[in-house]
């Protein structure tokens, strides 16, 4: 061990004078993240200031506005050339919040612009969010891949003609010729056939005139009109059915509420019976 240690070289005494590299050097100066205000009542960053009146934790009235105004222009002319343009940006941004709270102590504001400051503070927010917002969507968007940077497609395939034989030419060609009679037929078109169902004009004049013939009247499907047999031509008794009963019931509605008519049930879920008034008789 004491070999080894004999073997190596004496240590320098004098660093400087050793490695030229370290000739004229010099320790880079900080640059500040945020300017540091030293007035009477508080001592620290900017940021540190604004967040604590914001939450009514420091009383800014005894804050002096031109002291805080007078090293803020200071440090921001100090650092000028250190630090960048949008950093400084920032930072007047939050002296102008600082301010405003401060003006407020100084000119108390009437109950109109009270309400107004609060509409601009609510406005001024929501245009920064939507600015963030709009900042987050250009950083997305610059950090998704770019088309024949990061990725490349797939080259376009040349699409290849139709190529049809002589023989398809000549027989289009011969369907053309012949005209129309070449042709095929084309299929006929659907008509449904229209149902004739019984009205309610129809049914009104049929209810009189059975009452004229019979004031009493009777049940309500004696005032149903006779129907046609089923026929093969898309009919259907069921549906004529219902319709001359929705008829029929319509019209006893319609002739029962302008007087006309008596319209009763003798008991829950009975028939109805129509009749005429008994004063009519």
């Amino acid at each position: 061990m004491a070999e080894d240690e004999a073997d190596l070289p004496p240590a320098p005494t004098d660093v400087m004078n050793v490695d030229p590299v370290w000739d004229n050097w010099e320790t880079p100066p900080r640059v500040p993240s945020i300017p540091e205000l030293h007035v009477d009542g508080f001592d620290g960053p900017l940021d540190l200031l604004l967040d604590l009146a914001e939450r009514q934790q420091i009383d800014l009235g005894r804050l002096s506005a031109l002291e805080l105004i007078t090293q803020f222009v200071v440090a921001m002319q100090r650092l000028a050339g250190r630090v960048t343009l949008e950093r400084r940006a920032d930072w007047l941004v939050l002296a102008a919040r600082l301010l405003l709270l401060r003006s407020r102590l100084m000119f108390p504001a009437s109950p109109a612009e009270a309400a107004t400051a609060e509409q601009d503070a609510a406005a001024e927010e929501l245009r920064l969010s939507e600015m963030l917002r709009i900042r987050a969507a250009a950083t997305w968007l610059e950090a998704r891949p770019q088309l024949g940077q990061e990725v490349f497609a797939r080259p376009r395939q040349k699409q290849e003609g139709r190529t049809e034989t002589t023989m398809a030419l000549l027989e289009a060609c011969l369907v053309v010729l012949r005209g129309p009679r070449s042709r095929p037929e084309t299929a006929p078109l659907y008509r449904p056939v229209l149902m004739q169902f019984w009205r309610v004009d129809q049914a009104l004049a049929r209810i009189r005139e059975l009452l004229a013939a019979d004031p009493l009247g009777g049940e309500l499907g004696i005032f149903l009109p006779a129907l046609e047999p089923e026929t093969g031509q898309g009919g259907n008794r069921t549906k004529q059915a219902r319709g001359a009963l929705a008829g029929t019931f319509v019209a006893c509605l319609e002739m029962a509420k302008q007087g006309e008519i008596d319209a009763y049930q003798d008991g829950l879920f009975d028939p109805i019976r129509i009749s005429l008034p008994q004063a009519a008789f």
